[in-house]
């Protein structure tokens, strides 16, 4: 029952009581003036169940038609003479009386309560806005915390790549001079080639780690995507045959051309064919995808391994996650101009990694 029927409902029986008591009244003989005693004194009920429902409107009225169906009475039945019938006019100014100050009284609680319910109302919202940021605030000291341990890591960081720096160089030296010394017909053997390409890229990314914090743009050159990707999958290849791992390259019909750093590219892509192998374990498939766009291009790495939990999704970019036993590489945000796209897995399913090259990309 909605509010408007309820009221209706009330404003029957209420109208309804008032017209039982009066029709006892007019059927009662004058003679029983007790039972005339009793009736007046029960026109109080209609007249306080109004007031309280209706406030100083529904008292007044409902006084005034107790009125305008009890005086007929009193000036028929009981004659209408005032020194006979001075309490019965009382009771007719009381009825009015109290119906008023009543419904007035009614009307102020309601009208209070009403009051109180909006506080109460905006206490509620005040407290979940104070719980929202109550979990930001939760949230800065995270992110706090994480930024001393991050701040102690790079100190650690730029500790180990000072000392790893000099043997880099030698182990790079020491590769050129061993392939200067073989025969000719060996100096161009792949493998010469990625000991150096190699260690060149792990004294870049020391160099980086020693610099970063006045690091404000890398060197770009024109290069072609594919080529750091055929790069990437060849030195993934071995560890993916150990596994039964197959992995399937699927490039551009036309060649693409792009301006940008071909090792941040071939770090990215290294990581993610690591996860890959990592989530899938033993005997599955790695799909590694180029697709041309208007001025980009994405490179897709899509894996059949175990996937991702909705909750693990959200916590993949965060420094130090990981889902794997192993020591999983993390899938960090680049500084440069491209940057990762969502990723999409479907728990206990397949995984995809999207990496979208924002700028520069020119075709051919």
């Amino acid at each position: 029952m909605n509010e408007q029927k309820k009221q209706i409902f009330r404003i029957v029986y209420i109208s309804l009581m008032v017209i039982a008591i009066s029709v006892l009244h007019y059927s009662t003989p004058t003679m029983k003036w007790q039972y005339h005693l009793i009736y007046m004194q029960i026109y109080f009920i209609p007249i306080l169940i109004a007031a309280f429902q209706f406030g100083v409107r529904g008292g007044l009225i409902t006084a005034l038609a107790v009125t305008a169906l009890y005086l007929p009475h009193v000036m028929l039945q009981w004659g209408g003479l005032l020194e006979t019938n001075m309490m019965r006019f009382l009771q007719i100014l009381l009825f009015n009386i109290i119906g008023y100050l009543t419904g007035l009284k009614a009307q102020k609680e309601k009208e209070e309560k009403q009051k109180l319910q909006k506080v109460a109302e905006e206490l509620k919202n005040n407290f979940k806005k104070l719980e929202l940021q109550s979990e930001k605030l939760a949230e800065l000291e995270e992110q706090l915390r994480l930024s001393e341990r991050l701040s102690v890591i790079g100190e650690l960081t730029a500790s180990l790549a000072h000392e790893i720096r000099n043997p880099l160089g030698a182990i790079r030296g020491a590769v050129e001079i061993i392939r200067d010394e073989v025969p000719d017909k060996m100096r161009n053997f792949e493998f010469f080639r990625i000991l150096i390409d190699e260690t060149k890229r792990l004294n870049e990314v020391v160099e980086n780690y020693l610099s970063y914090s006045k690091k404000s743009s890398t060197e770009s050159i024109i290069f072609n995507p594919e080529e750091v990707a055929e790069s990437s999958i060849f030195i993934i290849s071995n560890l993916a045959r150990k596994n039964n791992i197959d992995i399937e390259f699927i490039n551009a019909e036309n060649p693409i051309r792009i301006k940008g750093n071909p090792g941040d590219l071939k770090q990215i892509l290294i990581n993610l064919l690591l996860n890959a192998v990592q989530a899938i374990g033993k005997n599955g498939t790695i799909n590694v995808i180029l697709k041309p766009e208007i001025n980009t291009f994405e490179l897709i790495v899509q894996d059949d391994g175990r996937g991702m939990e909705e909750t693990e999704l959200t916590e993949i970019f965060k420094p130090f996650y990981s889902i794997s036993e192993a020591s999983q590489l993390p899938i960090t945000h680049p500084d440069g101009p491209s940057s990762p796209l969502p990723a999409l897995s479907t728990p206990r399913q397949a995984g995809t990694a999207p990496y979208r090259y924002l700028k520069n990309a020119v075709k051919e």
